[in-house]
C-alpha cells in the first residue's frame, strides 16, 4: 500500500495565515469600537436634546401661571377690589387716541412677569408669582418663582419675597448639571417680536414671553450644541387702572 506523506504548512505559510487572521480581527475590533463610540456620541446628543426640551416644558408650564390669584371670582362679583398682589404694581404712560386728539395718561399696571438682568447678562432672569393654595391675599415666600442663568447652569427660585423684584435675592437651586451639559444661553423676551402686546380698550393686556434656550455637550474632541425657542402665553390678563 502506498501512503502519501502530509507535510503540513511551512513556517512562512503559517506566519502569513496568522498575520491575515490578526488583520481581520483588528478590523472587526476597530469597527466594533467605532460603532460603540458613535452610539455613545449619539446617546449624548439625544440626551442633550431631551434635557433641553424637558427644561423648556417646565419653564413654559410654570410661566403660564404667572399672576394667578385663587380668589379672582371675588373680583368678578365685585366683593373684592384693589391690586392683585400676585403681580407687581407699576405706573406706566399710555397714549389714548391719535394725532391731535391723542392724550397721555398714567395708569397703574399689574405686571405678571418681570424680565431682568442677572450677572450683567440682560434678559437672563424672569420672576413671577402665582397662588399655589388658591388662598388669595398676599403671596407667601414659596409663591415667588423665577428662572435665571447663573454661569453655565439654570437655577430656579424656591423662596423669595423681594420687593422690588430682584434676581439676587431669595433661595435658588440648580436644575441642570454642568457635568452632563452646559447651558450657553437662556433669554426671555416680550413677544410678539415687535414688543409687548398693546393695551386693549378694556384696559387689559395679554402677555406673551419668548424663551430662547441653548445647551452644549462635549462629544469626542468637539462640542455639540442644540438650541430651541418657544413663545408662552401668560393666561392671566395684566389689568390697568
Amino acid at each position: 500500500m502506498y501512503i502519501k506523506k502530509s507535510l503540513g504548512f511551512s513556517l512562512v505559510e503559517l506566519m502569513i495565515s496568522l498575520a491575515l487572521g490578526t488583520l481581520v480581527i483588528a478590523m472587526i475590533s476597530g469597527l466594533y469600537v467605532s460603532g460603540v463610540v458613535n452610539n455613545i456620541h449619539g446617546l449624548k446628543y439625544s440626551r442633550l436634546k431631551s434635557d433641553l426640551q424637558t427644561l423648556m416644558y417646565i419653564m413654559e408650564t410654570d410661566i403660564r401661571r404667572a399672576g394667578f390669584r385663587g380668589d379672582t371670582d371675588s373680583y368678578a362679583l365685585g366683593t373684592l377690589s384693589g391690586p392683585n398682589n400676585f403681580m407687581w404694581e407699576e405706573s406706566i404712560s399710555h397714549t389714548i387716541g391719535s394725532g391731535a386728539a391723542a392724550t397721555t395718561v398714567t395708569l397703574d399696571a399689574g405686571i405678571a412677569a418681570k424680565i431682568l438682568t442677572f450677572n450683567t447678562v440682560a434678559n437672563s432672569c424672569i420672576l413671577f408669582k402665582y397662588d399655589i393654595d388658591k388662598s388669595g391675599g398676599t403671596p407667601d415666600t414659596n409663591e415667588h418663582f423665577g428662572y435665571r442663568l447663573n454661569g453655565s447652569v439654570i437655577e430656579m427660585s424656591t423662596n423669595s419675597s423681594s420687593s422690588p423684584a430682584s434676581c439676587d435675592d431669595g433661595d435658588w437651586v440648580s436644575i441642570t448639571d454642568s457635568n452632563s451639559m452646559t447651558i450657553s444661553k437662556l433669554k426671555f423676551y416680550d413677544a410678539p417680536p415687535e414688543g409687548i402686546a398693546p393695551i386693549t380698550s378694556d384696559y387689559s393686556r395679554m402677555r406673551f414671553i419668548t424663551i430662547e434656550l441653548e445647551g452644549a455637550v462635549s462629544i469626542g474632541d468637539g462640542t455639540a450644541t442644540e438650541s430651541i425657542k418657544s413663545a408662552v402665553q401668560i393666561r392671566n390678563l395684566e389689568l390697568f387702572r
